[in-house]
């Protein structure tokens, strides 16, 4: 144990602390002997009981119990953390502490009667003294260690927490879904024997999604330009695979928001929502709205919309995995400063809503 730790009791604070507990305690100890004193006074007796020497004794028995308190802290750090070792030593801790105030009390003849004689009753005294103030220390050791532990468990369980987050993330940024990437290659190799140039573009497309999406995948956040980009090449490539007619895509960014950081993937995972809850299930297709900008009803945040003009609010509308885990990376990044959103479209659709601190 280094020695700094070792003194932490020995502290100055602690020190005149400790005095005054020690005043206080003689005083209280002595207060029936000084009213007793008092009243002799009053009486006329002041011959049997002066109320100085008992104002000298409550002094004595002070600085007595101050200076095993100083005994007791300065070895305490000397104690073996083994719980049985521990206690053991704590028992002879005890013991030295009461021999060492009888040594103490024949200068000072604070306890007992004033000769030099070690008395039964003397070292009951001290060994009740001494017992005290050893299993104070003790317990008060004793509780900061456990409000210690208690907060490296709390911290463990808040980096936990995150590192789970971390992974939940990392686990949708990797889920480039299969589904949707067959699907795109099975598109891609029907259009390259009926429509070369069609299939050139697609492929295109592809490559950029890819590109950008690749290095997302080792990143909690991004600027907002990449993820723009990100998620134009992911609406484009189902644009060529259910139809221009069927996927109309329309963007609002307002200027100067490129370098702006937001978690990776946010918006990718409101147009993932948006195409496979909003546009998929209707025959017809819709409209997908990318948006970004200052939010206009509150002031200092960043909103990020993804607005479709697909099938609405569902049952279990924003309980999906992706929205899910979105949520936890914004808790887990702001706190309540973010969140994340569920709005009906007019005349029909889904608005889900990111809000970020910003600037």
């Amino acid at each position: 144990m280094p020695a700094a730790s070792r003194l932490a009791p020995l502290h100055w604070r602690s020190l005149v602390a400790a005095a005054a507990i020690s005043l206080a305690l003689a005083l209280a100890l002595l207060l029936s002997a000084s009213v007793r004193c008092a009243l002799w006074i009053q009486h006329g007796d002041g011959a049997n009981c002066l109320l100085d020497s008992t104002l000298r004794s409550a002094f004595g028995v002070a600085l007595l119990l101050w200076l095993l308190w100083l005994g007791a802290a300065a070895t305490q750090g000397l104690l073996p953390r083994q719980p049985q070792a521990r206690n053991a030593l704590l028992a002879l801790q005890i013991v030295g502490l009461a021999l060492l105030g009888a040594l103490l009390n024949r200068r000072l003849r604070a306890i007992g009667t004033p000769d030099a004689h070690v008395s039964a009753y003397k070292l009951q005294i001290l060994l009740t003294f001494s017992t005290c103030i050893c299993l104070g220390l003790e317990y008060r050791q004793r509780g900061r260690r456990g409000e210690a532990h208690a907060e490296r468990l709390s911290r463990a369980e808040q980096d936990q927490a995150r590192q789970l987050d971390a992974a939940r993330a990392a686990l949708l940024q990797a889920q480039v879904e299969p589904h949707f990437l067959f699907n795109t290659l099975a598109h891609l190799r029907r259009l390259a024997s009926t429509d070369a140039f069609s299939a050139h573009a697609m492929l295109a497309d592809l490559r950029r999604y890819l590109a950008a999406a690749l290095p997302e995948l080792r990143q909690a956040e991004t600027p907002l330009a990449r993820e723009l980009e990100l998620v134009r090449a992911f609406l484009a490539l189902h644009q060529r695979r259910i139809g221009p007619d069927r996927l109309r895509l329309h963007y609002d960014i307002a200027p100067g928001l490129d370098e702006v950081v937001v978690p990776s993937t946010c918006l990718l995972t409101l147009a993932e929502n948006a195409i496979k809850h909003g546009i998929a299930p209707q025959v017809g297709g819709g409209d997908i709205l990318v948006r970004a900008g200052p939010d206009p009803d509150e002031a200092g945040l960043l909103r990020l919309e993804v607005a479709d003009t697909g099938t609405g609010m569902a049952s279990g509308s924003g309980s999906g995995t992706g929205l899910a885990t979105l949520r936890a990376r914004l808790a887990a990044a702001h706190g309540a400063a973010a969140r994340l959103s569920l709005h009906l479209n007019q005349p029909r659709g889904l608005i889900a809503r990111v809000q970020l601190p910003w600037p």
